[in-house]
Order: structure tokens, then sequence, then C-alpha cells
């Protein structure tokens, strides 16, 4: 009596793995696309908030005014580093749009740069 698995177990064990490592590949593509996306939102905020700080201590009296990105780091109101795009792990670039409203501001991120 031989023991031992015959052709056909072998390759349905095989092909239970090839599927499983399929749905293990996509599930945590889906994980890292997700977590570049909430790391990508956390720098635009962080870049929100360093405009609003360079605004408030600037004392710009425009309506509406724009900062730049580049603007930001060189005055050391933010890091480089903290401003990488995780997808290109390039430096981001752009603007933060600042406009008042009846005494209320809003920061918004735009990856055009202002003049």
């Amino acid at each position: 009596m031989k023991k031992g698995f015959t052709l056909i177990e072998l390759l349905a064990v095989i092909a239970l793995l090839g599927i499983l490592a399929t749905i293990t590949i996509f599930a945590t593509s889906n994980i890292i696309s997700n977590s570049k996306d909430s790391l990508s939102e956390t720098q635009i905020k962080s870049l929100e908030t360093a405009a609003k700080v360079y605004y408030l201590e600037e004392g710009m009296t425009q309506n509406v005014t724009c900062v730049n990105v580049e603007t930001l780091i060189q005055s050391g109101y933010i890091e480089a580093s903290e401003v990488k795009d995780p997808k290109t792990k390039k430096q981001m670039t752009g603007s933060v749009l600042i406009t008042e409203t009846s005494s209320n501001y809003t920061y918004e991120y735009q990856t055009s740069i202002c003049e």
C-alpha cells in the first residue's frame, strides 16, 4: 500500500492556495491605497493649519489671499518632509487659498500655485 497524495489532491491544494493568495493581495492593496489617501488628507490638513498660522502672524488684509506651499516651507511654518505626496513620494506643490467672509476664514488646499 502506497502512502502519499494523488495528483488531483495536490492540484486542488495548489489551486486553493492560489485563490487565497489572490484574495490576500487584493485586500492588502486596498488597505495600502486607503492608508495613502488618509495620509494625503492629513497632510492637506497640516498645510491648511500652517497657512492659518502664516495668515495670522503675517497679518494679511486682503479679502482673498493665497499662500504657496513653497512659501510655507521657506518661512518655517511647515517642514518639507511633512508635505510629501504618499503616492508619488514627491514634495507636494500648490497653494492654500484663504477666503474671508464676514469674519470667518476658510482654508482650502489647491494643486495650482497662486501668483
